[in-house]
This record gives C-alpha cells, sequence and structure tokens, in this order.
C-alpha cells in the first residue's frame, strides 16, 4: 500500500497532518480527531487560495456543495501526488459526476467486500446498512479503477445478511461507497453524522467508520460517539421484584410525558399519530401530523390510567379531552352514519373497525373497571354503526367508505354471508362488542363478538393475515379473553390457550417475539412497495411493536384476570419486562419514552427492514404502539386499584 506520508524521524511512528473541509464539526470529524494525527478544520470557502501541499490527506464533507473550481485544481494537484483524498457527497471528483441528491430511506447498503484481498474487517459481502432518512447522488457512470465498497439496492428480502454473490449485489446497483484505485474514497450519502442520525445497525456502522478513517489518517481512531438513542434501563436486574417495579414505573411516566408532546390544544384537538421512519442526515426525525381517532382514543386509556394510578389531575383532564374529541367532532351524529367513527382527520368519512374499537375500548375498559358510563352510550351508537354493517358471520368488511353506501349498499353489508376473517381487521372490534356486553347486558353485542370470533377460529391458524401469523395470534389474545370472560364456555378458554401456546413457539430469550409467518401467506409478508411486513425470513429476530408484541402486556394482562391462570401472570410480567428493554432513552424529547416499530432482539437495538411505505422501523405511533403497550404496563396496578386480579 503506497502512501506519502510524511515523518518527522525515522524513529518516530507514521504522524499524518489531515485537512476536513467542513462547514461544522460532526461525528465523523470527531471520530478522525481521535486518530492520533494531526488535524486542522476549514469551510471549503476558507480553503480556497491556501497552500495545501503541507498536508498528506484531505476529508472533505461537501453535503452536496460543489467544489470551487479554484480549490478543486489544487486539490487534485495534491491528489496527483498520491495523497489520499476523502469525499463526502461530492457529486463532482476526477472523472466522476452525479445526479442531484435522491431518498435513500427505503433503500439498503450491501457490503461488497473485493473478491480478492482485504475488504472491511468485522463484515462480510452481503451485510445490510441502513442510512435512514439519507440522500445519495448516484454517479452517472463508472470510471477505471473504481471499486465498490458499498452498493444501494431496492427491494432486499433479508434482515441483516443478504445471502448473495458479490456479482448479483452489485447487478443493478448503485454505488453507495467506493474507491478509485489506491488514493481516492468517495461517499455518495452523507456520512458525517452518523450517530445522529442513527445509523443501523450500530456496531456493522462502527466497523466500517473505523475501517474509513483508518484508511484517510493510517491509524484506527482510540474512541466513536456514544450512541444518542440507549435502550431499556442500564444494568437493571429486572427479575428483581423490586427492579422491575422501579423500571415500570419509570417507563410509564416517560411515556406519558411522551405523549404529551404530540396534544393538539392539551388533548381537545385529540393526539398527533407520532413519529415517522425516515430520520435525515442530520439527526432530526420526520413526525406524523396526522389525527387519527384510533391513536386519540388510545391515548385517552393510558392517560385514564396514570390518572387512576397516580390521581394526577392533569393527566385526567386529558384523557377527557381525547374522549371528547373521539366521540365529538370524530362521531357522526344523525343519519344514515349516525354512530360511525371517523378514521382521521383527512380520512374523514372512512371507518376502519379495528381502528374503531381502539378508540372506544378505553371508555369500555373505564366502564367495566370503575362503573362509569357517561361514555358509553356514544360507545354503544358506534358499535351499532358497526352490527347494522357485520355480515352474518360475525365478521366486517376490511373497512367502509361512507360516499360509495346507501341504504341498500347498507343492507348488502348486513346480509352478505361472509365478512373478513381476520384478526388484524376484526378481532378488536370483537372485543368492543363483548366488553360492551359486559357493561350493559346486550346480548346482540355477546352474539356478534362471539359469533365473529368463532369464525376466525374454525379457519385458525389459517385465517386472513395482513402483516404476520405472529401479528394474528398476538391480536387474538385480548380478544379471547374477554369472550371466555362473557360467555365461561370451556371452549373458548382452549381457543386462548391453543393461541397463546402457538405463539409461544415464536418467542425469543429475551422475552418478545419474533416475527413469523409460515407459507408467508399475509399480505404484506415478503413485500417491498407499499406496506410490508418487517418479516424477509421466518426465524428473523426482529419484533414488531407496531403490529404484534404492542398488544401482548394488555392480553396477557386480561388473560389473567379473566383466567386466574397464573401462567398468563408470568406471561405479562415477561413481555412488560421485554418493552421496558425496547424503551427508547434519549436527551431529544421527541424520541424519549417512546417505542419503534422494528426491534432486533439479538442487537438490541431498533432495526429491520426498511421498505415499508408510511411506517417503517423507526416509526413511533402515539397510539398502536405507546398508548397500547403503557396500558398495558398500568393494567395491572389499575385491577388493583379497583380490586381486579393482578399478575
Amino acid at each position: 500500500m503506497s502512501r506519502n506520508f510524511r515523518r518527522r524521524d525515522e524513529k518516530e511512528k507514521l504522524t499524518v497532518t489531515c485537512l476536513i473541509l467542513t462547514d461544522a464539526p460532526s461525528d465523523f470529524t470527531d471520530v478522525l480527531e481521535t486518530c492520533g494525527v494531526a488535524t486542522e478544520r476549514m469551510t471549503m470557502e476558507e480553503a480556497v487560495g491556501k497552500d495545501l501541499s503541507s498536508y498528506d490527506a484531505f476529508c472533505i464533507l461537501a453535503c452536496g456543495k460543489i467544489l470551487d473550481p479554484r480549490l478543486r485544481v489544487r486539490l487534485e494537484e495534491e491528489n496527483g501526488k498520491r495523497k489520499r483524498i476523502f469525499t463526502e457527497a461530492l457529486n463532482s471528483w476526477g472523472g466522476i459526476y452525479s445526479a442531484e441528491g435522491a431518498d435513500t430511506t427505503r433503500l439498503r447498503l450491501a457490503v461488497v467486500n473485493p473478491a480478492d484481498g482485504e475488504g472491511i474487517p468485522g463484515l462480510e459481502t452481503g451485510d445490510l446498512l441502513d442510512d435512514e432518512g439519507n440522500r445519495s447522488m448516484r454517479p452517472w457512470y463508472v470510471v477505471p479503477g473504481m471499486t465498490p465498497i458499498l452498493v444501494y439496492r431496492d427491494h432486499v428480502m433479508a434482515h441483516r445478511h443478504w445471502n448473495a454473490d458479490r456479482e448479483e449485489i452489485l447487478k443493478d446497483g448503485t454505488p453507495g461507497l467506493w474507491t478509485i484505485r489506491d488514493t481516492v474514497m468517495m461517499c455518495a450519502f452523507e456520512i458525517h453524522n452518523f450517530n445522529r442520525a442513527r445509523f443501523a445497525p450500530r456496531e456493522a456502522w462502527r466497523r466500517l467508520i473505523v475501517y474509513i478513517a483508518r484508511w484517510i489518517t493510517g491509524h484506527e481512531p482510540a474512541s466513536l460517539p456514544e450512541p444518542v438513542i440507549h435502550y431499556g434501563p442500564a444494568d437493571a436486574d429486572l427479575s428483581d421484584d423490586a427492579a422491575f417495579e422501579r423500571c415500570r414505573l419509570d417507563a410509564v411516566e416517560r411515556g406519558i410525558r411522551w405523549l404529551r408532546g404530540f396534544l393538539v390544544d392539551e388533548g381537545r384537538g385529540g393526539i398527533r399519530e407520532g413519529m415517522r421512519h425516515p430520520v435525515d442526515p442530520d439527526g432530526h426525525q420526520a413526525s406524523a401530523d396526522s389525527v387519527r381517532t384510533d391513536c386519540t382514543g388510545e391515548a385517552a386509556g393510558a392517560f385514564r390510567f396514570h390518572s387512576l394510578l397516580t390521581g394526577d389531575d392533569k393527566s385526567r383532564e386529558t384523557a377527557e379531552n381525547l374522549a371528547g374529541f373521539v366521540f365529538g367532532p370524530m362521531e357522526v351524529s344523525g343519519g344514515l352514519f349516525d354512530g360511525m367513527l371517523r378514521w382521521t382527520d383527512t380520512a374523514w368519512q372512512v371507518c376502519y373497525q379495528d381502528d374503531a374499537a381502539r378508540a372506544m375500548l378505553p371508555a369500555l375498559y373505564e366502564c367495566l373497571l370503575t362503573g362509569r358510563r357517561d361514555r358509553f352510550p356514544d360507545v354503544c351508537r358506534a358499535l351499532d354503526f358497526l352490527v347494522k354493517t357485520t355480515a352474518k358471520d360475525g365478521c366486517r368488511v376490511s373497512r367502509t367508505d361512507a360516499p360509495n353506501l346507501d341504504e341498500e349498499g347498507l343492507r348488502r353489508l348486513a346480509e352478505a354471508e361472509h365478512g373478513l376473517p381476520s384478526a388484524h381487521y376484526n378481532a378488536y372490534y370483537h372485543a368492543a362488542l363483548l366488553l360492551a356486553y359486559l357493561c350493559g347486558g346486550d346480548r346482540a353485542y355477546l352474539e356478534v363478538g362471539r359469533r365473529g370470533l368463532e369464525t376466525i377460529m374454525a379457519l385458525y391458524p389459517e385465517t386472513r393475515r395482513e402483516q404476520s401469523e405472529t401479528e394474528e395470534l398476538c391480536r387474538l389474545i385480548l380478544p379471547l379473553s374477554v369472550l371466555y370472560e362473557a360467555t365461561g364456555d370451556p371452549s373458548h378458554r382452549a381457543m386462548l390457550d391453543r393461541v397463546t401456546e402457538d405463539l409461544l413457539t415464536h418467542r425469543h430469550p429475551t422475552g418478545g417475539f419474533c416475527e413469523w409467518d409460515t407459507g408467508y401467506r399475509a399480505n404484506c409478508s415478503r413485500e417491498s412497495r407499499g406496506e410490508c411486513s418487517l418479516l424477509t425470513e421466518n426465524g428473523d429476530p426482529v419484533a414488531d411493536l407496531l403490529y404484534s408484541v404492542n398488544w401482548l402486556p394488555m392480553g396477557f394482562a386480561w388473560a389473567y384476570r379473566a383466567t386466574g391462570d397464573p401462567k398468563y401472570g408470568k406471561l405479562w410480567r415477561e413481555i412488560a419486562a421485554f418493552c421496558l428493554k425496547a424503551q427508547i432513552r434519549s436527551e431529544d424529547p421527541r424520541t424519549d419514552g417512546s417505542f419503534c416499530r422494528a426491534f432486533d432482539m439479538d442487537l438490541g437495538e431498533a432495526y429491520g427492514c426498511p421498505h415499508d411505505v408510511g411506517w417503517a422501523p423507526y416509526a413511533s405511533e402515539t397510539g398502536w404502539t405507546d398508548a397500547e403497550i403503557l396500558m398495558g404496563l398500568m393494567l395491572p396496578s389499575v385491577f388493583e386499584k379497583t380490586n381486579q386480579p393482578k399478575p
């Protein structure tokens, strides 16, 4: 390896002077400054006209800027002396020029080690690295001596490693990082704040950063920046009752604090959806600003549980405001669609029964556990609309759009023989019906809820899956628990036990549950161009906290209430401990206390296939994920407060 670095004298080790051209300090400049070499930072504007001959290596963090031709000429002269140059997001260097930056959110970087020779230590060809919501400047063509190190590929059906050979990875790939002979390394995307931008998986990126720093300076960095995100309580023994209880209460307070950041007018205008997946190159995460009825109702439940446990008046008022929004402007009053709960502030005339049910469930929990009934008539109006649009088998179609329905259309829905036998779309609707029966005694609710769950279980395990088989199993625990509580029928208890035992076959040692889909039959299984499961191969150690595991704290706690079986209390404790480990700890209030959709249980960090069009791995839902988990963490204490069984 030919180098042109100066030595102070023959007895001293190699000494390098590196010029870093950048507008501001960053994670990467911090790394280079720990490499034991002399570094100097200046902007590209400041470097114009400077004598560059005293520097041995150059790092250009361009972030999409174009080199001033006067500076470029001098840099190319130094590169011609075989001095090394690293460029980041620089669209023109040497014989290469590139397209404008394009979004990489759903692309993946695959490692391509050389066919012969040394690659990146600790990384293998096919290892996958995700750069979240970055921008990549695609070279228009390759030049002689250009050797790829990372390649962007789309639609990669793999979790952490793509089992493909070098040629297959390179085919149709877009260069992300490459060398030109042995004096130029170019990065097509913005890597400077790899830590703040939460590139994942962490260890793979750290190995790559060390490799690049050593390539530039000849030395490995002495340290790397501490992650901006941590997960769970550090060094807590969650098997210890006192430590578990302390961490559980802390997790609840963090979660409630996080939810408050998304309230609209203290809840009077509902709650925003949460955080979207993309994290830009400087670490700013995009927000999801839609106001959803389901998120609002679920958040109302989290705040209400919190007020019951702590006596906090602010949480009680917030819960009231949120419930008032659900059963106020978001519930149709009068006319053909009386009682219909609107989906969102924009999907104004759309109704998904599962989403509607989750919006009303907290009012039913409160009614059953505390006897408070002031929201019960509103809930019954919402359920009556759903019942009159339910097929004879107790299941509803996936959704209804009011503009496409008239009286005849509503009648046809009720007279249809079959709805959609899917836990994803119907099981929580059935849970709401059964809870309403327990609250008010209306046997019509009991019959539709029972019939619907029996329809789904008659097909089980071949239900109509949406995300995965694991999702269907997780979504059935709460509804089947309420069914057994409502009927006391041993066959319904057997259904609950069967689903639970099947789910346990997918349990990970951390206490979470792996995504699994026998035969990959779910609508979103192994998809990459729309709504997508996190599952790429059965056996991936990835937990889904948006569609699967998030339902289990509530489900197992309620199963213990319904059955009195200690095994369900133990399962609640284990899944609660897992959720504590997965909760984000951060100095950023936009993330601290939240839960990401994807959690790699082997790595202990947020990571998963990023192809989903709206809810990729870093997405955090105020309702589906955070409020559901928080309610589940609090439910045993709510039971205790209301003289119910406690796990």
